[in-house]
């Protein structure tokens, strides 16, 4: 039952919000339904806890998430939070907890993860003929921004970020000899070509990154150098290709390309500050009062709800001062620098259990190098978009670091064995 749910958890968030909010398929209240399973398998956790009397939840991963849950609540309640606004907070920042528990406490055989990878897989390759509709037919004189796939309208730099994981983890596989050349060149056109047809400039800066992190982690440079070698050539190749793309579409909106984009005086900085400045800002009023540094001004007290009811005090000042732009702003606004160091914390836990794991040459070494890009774009994310209220990102990456902790946990317990 579990695996059923958590199947159908990973496909809803590919394609309901998609259906509803982009043809108007269906009723508001079926695209909450990810939160619904994860309140489902939330409950489910005590009780098969009850039953196993034994959990596989590492100790620096449940001080975590004490800490984490003791800062929500130190934050509603040094700042009054309404009720109302509580449960829409919680909704926010704690929806990802089950996911990441589940592994932990139903620990899916290495045949079930490989079907969950796969539908993830197969998902993400479904974005390949959608972006290609969606770019030359359902959108063709409005530009790349609407070109998001199934993750949602406007979510063109949400699917570059997502298909660009993709990329790393088919890397991954590559380089543990997992999955065959003629496999890996097919999957990355299908994964790379979307990134090109939405004309956004944040693949620019990652591509390169994507297809060489995975390298820095290999244990034997040696025995994958022509591997490493082959990514690399793709990669060049791939850098030129999307230059030429980007910069036919560009040339027939704006006139101009990349390079003229970053050469033009003020330019570059314009682009800059629909995101920067918003950081400072939310920096410059945290430090205006102790609380808001600390802990913030609650969760879900910037945020606006479904209704009024469900709207934060702050609502209209985190309008103002662009408190939504990116992850990183609104959570200073609303947990705090101790809730940021907390989810930081958490990411570099996972990257550190993925870097010991990723040396093994089976399965879930594969699958722990792609953890390593995956954690590090996690992170980078909450610089560029609203990354925890993404459900692609939040869930997808919590229930594999969930996994991840658990491989861990089971490594540690074997060596501890012998």
């Amino acid at each position: 039952m579990i695996n059923s749910l958590l199947y159908l958890l990973i496909t809803s968030i590919f394609i309901l919000d998609w259906l509803f909010f982009r043809y108007g398929i269906g009723v508001r209240q079926i695209t909450w339904l990810p939160e619904f399973i994860s309140i489902v398998i939330a409950v489910s956790i005590p009780f098969k806890m009850a039953i196993i009397k034994q959990t596989h939840i590492p100790i620096k991963y449940t001080f975590l998430l004490f800490l984490y849950i003791a800062n929500l609540l130190v934050g509603f309640f040094l700042n009054d939070v309404s009720a109302w606004t509580m449960l829409s907070g919680l909704r926010i920042y704690t929806k990802f907890i089950p996911v990441f528990l589940l592994p932990l406490i139903f620990p899916f055989s290495t045949q079930d993860f490989k079907k969950i990878t796969i539908i993830i897989f197969i998902l993400a390759m479904i974005q390949f003929p959608i972006v290609l509709w969606q770019r030359f037919v359902e959108f063709s004189t409005k530009g790349g921004d609407p070109v998001g796939g199934t993750l949602g309208v406007h979510a063109s730099g949400v699917l570059s970020i997502f298909l660009l994981i993709i990329i790393s983890f088919l890397i991954a596989f590559y380089f543990k000899k997992k999955i065959s050349l003629p496999i890996f060149l097919l999957s990355f056109a299908a994964s790379f070509i979307p990134t090109t047809l939405n004309e956004t400039k944040i693949t620019f800066l990652l591509l390169p990154i994507t297809m060489i992190f995975p390298a820095i982690f290999i244990k034997d440079i040696k025995k994958t150098i022509f591997r490493i070698m082959l990514v690399i050539l793709i990669l060049v190749a791939s850098f030129f290709i999307l230059k030429g793309i980007y910069n036919h579409f560009q040339s027939q909106t704006w006139g101009y390309g990349i390079e003229t984009f970053v050469t033009m005086p003020g330019r570059v900085a314009h682009y800059n500050r629909k995101r920067i400045d918003p950081i400072k800002n939310s920096i410059k009023n945290a430090v205006k009062d102790i609380r808001f540094l600390f802990f913030g001004r609650g969760a879900g007290n910037v945020s606006e709800g479904f209704t009024k009811k469900l709207n934060g005090k702050y609502v209209r000042e985190g309008i103002y001062y662009g408190a939504k732009s990116v992850s990183f702003t609104k959570l200073m606004w609303e947990i705090g620098t101790m809730g940021i160091v907390l989810i930081y914390s958490f990411l570099f836990f996972v990257f550190l259990d993925s870097s010991k794991l990723c040396k093994k040459d089976d399965f879930s070494g594969a699958f722990s190098l792609g953890m390593l890009s995956f954690s590090m774009f996690f992170f980078l994310s909450m610089f560029y978009t609203e990354t925890l209220e993404q459900n692609i990102f939040v869930y997808i990456f919590f229930l594999a670091a969930g996994q991840i902790a658990y491989l861990h946990d089971s490594k540690k317990s074997i060596e501890t064995v012998i």
